[in-house]
């Protein structure tokens, strides 16, 4: 693929229009060269990302009373399992499984917690042992305070970024295999 030419100013006889289909058309040939370079993911139907992404066929019935319909979806929930399953795979087996680790500690974390108290005491199947969504919450922000410690400003970035906050890493990709692989180690 050819490199795009340096950034030219429009010369000033070029109709609005023309200028608009030049830069659409040198913004595309740019992420064309990211895509292949590994930089940006590939969100193209047909690309080597979206036939490596599991796709699950389910039989959804839309409305009530009406026949199923095949729905097809992917399985991919965030930004790790597109860098683990697109096709020069980001992340490692085992990244994968710390970052995804590191994501439910986050979401717990931010999950609040009830507000008013019951006036009957909680009973029945699952009663015992089950913590209150405000405790879990505290021992999730917990286990997160632990991680970032262990791991230096600009990686715990890269954590908290693409692991909790579902950004895409772009140049931050190595920064957070390093980070993670920190994490593996601590978390074994």
């Amino acid at each position: 693929m050819a490199v795009p030419h340096t950034r030219t100013p429009m010369p000033a006889g070029v109709p609005p229009r023309v200028a608009a289909l030049l830069r659409a058309d040198r913004r595309a040939r740019l992420l064309a060269r990211d895509i292949a370079a590994g930089l940006k993911p590939d969100m193209g139907a047909d690309g080597p990302a979206a036939t490596a992404r599991p796709v699950e066929v389910a039989r959804v019935a839309l409305a009530p009373g009406a026949p199923a319909q095949a729905v097809r979806r992917l399985r991919d929930g965030c930004m790790l399992d597109r860098l683990f399953h697109r096709a020069n795979a980001g992340l490692s087996a085992a990244q994968h499984e710390v970052g995804l680790r590191f994501r439910r500690y986050w979401l717990r974390s931010t999950c609040g917690g009830r507000l008013v108290q019951r006036y009957s005491p909680h009973t029945g199947p699952g009663a015992g042992g089950v913590m209150e969504e405000t405790e879990a919450a505290v021992h999730a922000r917990a286990a997160i305070d632990r991680a970032l410690a262990l791991l230096t400003p600009a990686r715990a970035r890269a954590v908290c970024a693409v692991c909790g906050m579902d950004e895409h890493p772009g140049t931050r990709t190595r920064t957070l295999r390093s980070a993670l692989d920190v994490l593996d180690e601590r978390w074994r």
